[in-house]
C-alpha cells in the first residue's frame, strides 16, 4: 500500500515538472515580447550608437588626464555592451529551455523509515523452551505486545508470508543444532529491508557466537537469563526508530507550482505537509496544523519572509519552531540580516530535492530532541511535572467547553522506598522505568501521562466515565504486579495505588479541586492496605 502511495506521489511530482516544462515557453516568450517593447522606434540604433560614444570617451579621457571619468565610461560602455548582447542570450535561454531539465529527477528520494508498527504491536518468538516462550509470551504481554511463538526458524518464515511483525526474537541455539539460530536465521536478513528489528538470545557471550549473530543481520544481542526489563527497552528503541510520528512541516511560497513541488518531495519521503501561498493564511495555518518546521521564501509579493517572521516571532507559543528560508539570495549579508529577525537557516535556490529531505529532517529532529527535553522527565520520557500540569489545564478547559467527562488518576508505587533499601536505587529506577512503560504501552493515544514525582505518575483520560476510569487502573494495576523484576538473578514483584476522580460537565469543579480529590483517594488506598484502586465520591 505505501509502495502503490508513493508511486502516485511520483507521479504527482512528474506532473507539476510536466506542466513547468509545457509552460516554460509561454514564459520565455513573455520576456522576449518584454524586452523587445523597450527597444522600439529605433531605440537599438540609439543605443548603439550611444555606446560608440561611450568607448570614444573611454579612449580619449584618460589620455587628457581625467582617469576616473575614462573609468566611469568604461563601466558604461560595459553596460551598454550587456544591453546589446541581450538579444543573444534570449535566444540562448530559448535554445537551452526547449533542451529539457539538465537532470533526471532519481526515482528513489531520500525518506523516513516506514511505520510498520499497529495499534497491537505483534512479535514473533522463535524458542523451543516451551516453559521459557509462555514467559516471554506473558512478561511482553504486560507491556500490550501481542506475541506469537514458534519452536522452530521454518515456521517463522512460513509465517511471514502471512503477516510482518514489528519485530523477531529468536533463541540463537535450537533443536537445528548448535548455533542453529544464527544459520537458520540468515533468510531473515531480508526483515532489515522493511524496517524489522531481530533480536538474538543465547546462554552464551563468547566471539563465535557473537559474530554469528551479526552475520544473521541482529540489530540486539541478550544473554539468557533474560532480563525482560532490558528486553523491553531494546524493544522500544528499536521499534521507536519505525514507530515515529511523521515531520510536519509548513511552506510558505507564493508561487503554487514551486510550494506543490517541495510539498511533493516532502511527501515522497514520508512527512506531512501544509502549503500557504498568502501569507495572511499563516497564522490560520499555524494554530490548525502546529507545524515543527516552517519552510519560508523570502521575497513574496504581498510581504517578505522577514516580515511574516516577525509576525511569527511576535506569538511566544511560535518562539521555538524552526524558520528556514528558501531563496536565490546569495549575498551572505543579506543571509544574515534575515536569520537575526529570528528564522534558523538559510537554503539556497535551486535546491536538490535529497538536500531538501535531508535538510528538513536533520532540523526537525533538532528540534523534536530540544523539545522532548524541555518538556519530557529524563528517566521515563514520560510528561514532566510541569508540562503535565499544563496539559492537564488545556484539557480540562477543553472538557468543560465540549461538556464532556474527564477522568484524573494518582498512582503511586507501594513500598517503594523497602524496594530501594533492599535491592539499590538502580534497581528502584528500574521498576519506575518499567511503570512507566507499562502506562504508555497500555493507555491509549489520547491519555496523557506524567511522572508526578519520585515513585508517584498521574494520568488525564479525557471523555472518559469515573467507572472506566477505575476499570482501567485496575486492570493495569494487575498486569503490574505480574511483571517480573530482576536483581542479580534474583527475581519480585511490585504493586502500586492508585486514587481516581472525575470532572463532569457542568459542575463547579476546578482544576485544583480534582487533584485533590484524586490525591484523597489515593491515600484511601494506601490506609485501606494497598494494591487497590479507590475514587472520590
Amino acid at each position: 500500500m505505501d509502495k502503490q502511495q508513493n508511486q502516485i506521489k511520483r507521479a504527482k511530482l512528474q506532473a507539476l515538472q510536466d506542466q513547468y516544462t509545457a509552460e516554460l515557453s509561454h514564459r520565455i516568450a513573455a520576456i522576449q515580447n518584454s524586452w523587445g517593447s523597450v527597444f522600439s522606434q529605433d531605440a537599438y540604433d540609439k543605443l548603439n550608437e550611444l555606446h560608440q560614444l561611450a568607448h570614444s570617451l573611454n579612449g580619449s579621457a584618460g589620455s587628457f588626464g581625467y582617469i576616473r571619468l575614462s573609468q566611469a565610461a568604461q563601466d558604461l560602455e560595459y553596460a551598454l555592451v550587456s544591453c546589446l548582447e541581450v538579444g543573444a542570450l534570449l535566444d540562448h535561454l530559448h535554445s537551452i529551455a526547449g533542451a529539457g531539465p539538465d537532470v533526471e529527477r532519481p526515482v528513489e528520494m531520500a525518506r523516513l523509515p516506514a511505520k510498520i508498527v499497529t495499534e497491537n504491536p505483534l512479535l514473533y518468538v522463535i524458542e523451543d523452551d516451551p516453559l521459557l516462550a509462555e514467559e516471554i509470551a506473558t512478561q511482553l504481554g504486560a507491556y500490550g505486545w501481542g506475541v506469537q511463538v514458534f519452536n522452530n526458524a521454518t515456521k517463522a518464515r512460513e509465517a511471514l508470508h502471512q503477516q510482518l511483525p514489528a519485530a523477531m526474537i529468536a533463541d540463537v541455539v535450537l533443536p537445528e543444532g548448535m548455533l542453529a539460530g544464527a544459520g537458520r536465521l540468515q533468510p531473515f536478513q531480508s526483515l532489515a529491508e522493511q524496517g524489522i528489528p531481530l533480536i538474538l538470545t543465547s546462554v552464551r557471550w563468547d566471539w563465535e557466537v557473537r559474530l554469528a549473530a551479526a552475520r544473521a543481520g541482529a540489530d540486539a544481542y541478550l544473554v539468557k537469563p533474560l532480563d525482560f526489563t532490558i528486553l523491553t527497552d531494546v524493544l522500544d528503541k528499536l521499534i521507536c526508530r519505525n514507530n515515529y510520528k511523521p515531520y510536519r512541516v509548513l511552506i510558505v511560497e507564493d508561487r503554487r507550482e514551486m510550494a506543490e513541488h517541495y510539498a511533493e518531495v516532502l511527501r515522497i519521503a514520508g512527512m506531512e505537509v501544509w502549503v500557504v501561498t498568502e501569507p495572511s493564511l499563516l497564522l490560520d495555518a499555524l494554530a490548525t496544523f502546529k507545524p515543527e518546521l516552517v519552510l519560508m521564501d523570502l521575497y513574496m509579493p504581498e510581504c517578505s519572509g522577514i516580515e511574516a517572521a516577525r509576525v511569527i516571532r511576535q506569538d511566544a507559543s511560535y518562539l521555538a519552531i524552526p524558520i528556514v528560508y528558501l531563496s536565490t539570495e546569495s549575498a551572505r549579508q543579506h543571509q544574515l540580516a534575515a536569520l537575526q529577525i529570528g528564522a534558523d537557516d538559510f537554503l539556497e535556490k535551486p535546491i536538490t530535492d535529497a538536500y531538501l529531505v535531508s535538510a528538513v529532517t536533520l532540523r526537525v529532529t533538532r528540534f523534536r530532541s530540544l523539545a522532548s527535553m524541555i518538556r519530557q522527565d529524563s528517566m521515563t520520557g514520560l510528561l514532566n511535572h510541569i508540562s503535565f500540569k499544563l496539559q492537564l489545564e488545556a484539557e480540562f478547559a477543553r472538557s468543560q467547553r465540549a461538556a464532556s467527562p474527564l477522568t484524573f488518576a494518582m498512582i503511586d508505587i507501594d513500598h517503594f522506598k523497602q524496594v530501594n533499601d533492599h535491592y539499590g536505587h538502580l534497581i528502584g529506577d528500574q521498576v519506575i522505568k518499567s511503570m512507566a512503560k507499562l502506562l504508555r504501552k497500555r493507555l491509549r493515544r489520547s491519555d496523557m501521562i506524567g511522572r508526578y514525582g519520585g515513585e508517584e505518575f498521574a494520568v488525564v483520560m479525557p471523555d472518559t466515565s469515573l467507572d472506566t476510569g477505575c476499570a482501567v487502573l485496575d486492570q493495569l494495576r494487575e498486569q503490574f504486579s505480574s511483571i517480573r523484576q530482576v536483581s542479580d538473578q534474583k527475581t519480585f514483584t511490585c504493586t502500586f495505588s492508585a486514587g481516581v476522580a472525575t470532572a463532569l460537565p457542568g459542575t463547579s469543579g476546578t482544576m485544583a479541586m480534582l487533584i485533590q480529590q484524586a490525591d484523597a483517594a489515593l491515600y484511601e488506598a494506601k490506609n485501606r492496605g494497598r494494591n487497590q484502586v479507590c475514587h472520590a465520591g
